[in-house]
């Protein structure tokens, strides 16, 4: 059985359509035509992967993607906004809120599966591997297994686990700089379609920062011209 797929729409002829294509592939769909309908699903059902669109009556999507992010049973599930209304700024509130990935209708069924592919691979991937325990850099300690962030005894727990996969990354490479499109490239498993796909880090960069307190030339350093790295403070 393929991986299962949750697609959250209100738009029935386009959910089928959608819902088409991922079945053709080998997804097992499951499909809710609205945003409370779509959380009572991703919590029976546990998807390997939610399509989520926007524009929907009743439960917004932006509040279903900030619920599955905040809920414990459901943060970890990969989220790929799919929505007809691209608002300037939008696709920077829907990262800000924990989704994986911003894809605009009409989306290719080429590009879509692209996507869904490499979140699932990188799920999958997660699931496969054995990293280390935990990576410790000048006293800030990442714990894999529990996505838990320690720094001066203090946790923080409330990263999102693409957040603290980037913080990850970059700690295992201190103190050398990693540019933007490799950063996105090993953590979001795919190369990033356009210049401003790389905004998708920016977002990430700014919201650990801010969950961490870090001012920008803390920890979380951006290197110009060479994109971001982890160093510890002297």
């Amino acid at each position: 059985m393929g991986s299962k797929v949750l697609l959250i729409e209100d738009d029935a002829s386009f959910r089928k359509a959608v819902g088409d294509v991922l079945a053709d592939e080998g997804y097992t769909v499951i499909q809710a035509p609205s945003g409370k309908a779509g959380i009572l699903a991703a919590q029976k059902e546990m998807p390997d992967l939610v399509i989520l669109d926007l524009i929907m009556p009743g439960m917004k999507g932006l509040e279903v993607c900030q619920f599955l992010k905040q809920d414990l049973q459901t943060a970890r599930l990969p989220i790929i906004i799919l929505t007809g209304n691209d608002k300037d700024g939008q696709d920077i509130a829907c990262l800000d809120m924990g989704a994986d990935d911003y894809l605009t209708k009409p989306v290719k069924s080429a590009r879509l599966l692209a996507y869904a592919r490499a979140l699932l691979r990188r799920n999958a991937g997660e699931e496969r591997a054995e990293p280390p325990a935990s990576v410790e850099v000048g006293g800030l300690s990442l714990d894999y297994p529990r996505k838990l962030v320690k720094l001066a005894g203090k946790e923080y727990p409330h990263l999102t686990p693409k957040e603290f996969e980037l913080l990850y990354f970059l700690a295992k490479r201190t103190p050398s700089p990693t540019e933007r499109a490799d950063v996105y490239r090993e953590v979001w498993g795919v190369e990033a379609p356009s210049e401003g796909s790389l905004k998708t880090v920016e977002v990430h960069v700014r919201r650990i920062r801010l969950k961490l307190g870090w001012k920008s030339e803390q920890w979380l350093v951006s290197v110009s011209g060479r994109g971001y790295a982890l160093i510890p403070p002297k």
